[in-house]
């Protein structure tokens, strides 16, 4: 899907993209957290179509060749901390209940492990949930602050958190853990790990702009410096 380039795509509705998905080598599909559709795109960001959904989904997440898991958007909260399978073709075949040992804690983020172990990021914990539903906290947020997004690759876990420095991206190896400051002018929407190791990171810009772009390869976070930012965005042109 990603070859090392960013990618800027513009969903067809007057929305920020939410949340980001690979599908194929050619294709990944995106979703705006509004409505019952999840937007497919080709690997040059052009859209392609619209996959009608049951309910509105925030976040999806591969499962292999299983399917994919996504949360929805949900204010009740007997359903708040529940997760939906979908097969590959983004049917809904079922779901399972992902909730924290803290009942107020909510469901923030999922992604699936290569082996079907679930990240489950919660606002102050983060929890690793085996196929057979052991439950092992990793991390905590001492001081109280929201966890937003998870994702891990090769030998990395990758958590997007708020710190008394504002939004932070970290990553965490068996050697060390370092971090990089998330710029205000962009937003940091989801994580996206690829089979080589790279994380990038879907950001989005005035709204309606999105943009797919590296942040961690080689062990260093490389987010744009705010210098370069103005400079950085108006070389990419947004597709359609």
């Amino acid at each position: 899907m990603l070859k090392g380039n960013p990618i800027a795509f513009c969903l067809p509705v007057e929305a920020p993209a939410f949340s980001v998905a690979k599908v194929d080598s050619d294709h990944f599909v995106s979703t705006d957290g509004r409505e019952r559709v999840l937007y497919l795109f080709s690997s040059q960001g052009k859209f392609t179509e619209g996959i009608p959904t049951p309910r509105v989904y925030e976040t999806v997440t591969p499962m292999g060749d299983k399917g994919y898991l996504a949360l929805a958007r949900c204010n009740c909260r007997r359903f708040a901390n529940r997760a939906y399978v979908l097969n590959r073709d983004f049917e809904e075949i079922g779901c399972m209940d992902l909730s924290a040992e803290d009942p107020c804690e909510a469901l923030i983020d999922i992604y699936c492990e290569t082996d079907g172990t679930i990240l489950a990021a919660y606002e102050n914990s983060l929890r690793r949930v085996s196929p057979c539903d052991n439950r092992q906290e990793i991390m905590r947020n001492n001081i109280g602050v929201p966890i937003f997004h998870v994702a891990s690759g090769n030998e990395f876990i990758a958590v997007h958190h708020c710190s008394r420095r504002g939004d932070l991206l970290t990553v965490r190896t068996s050697e060390e853990a370092i971090s990089g400051s998330v710029l205000g002018r962009l937003v940091l929407r989801d994580l996206i790990p690829l089979e080589n190791g790279t994380l990038y990171g879907l950001f989005g810009f005035r709204y309606r702009y999105n943009y797919l772009l590296p942040v961690y390869a080689d062990g260093k976070i490389t987010l744009p410096a705010e210098e370069d930012l103005l400079c950085f965005l108006q070389n990419i042109s947004p597709r359609s």
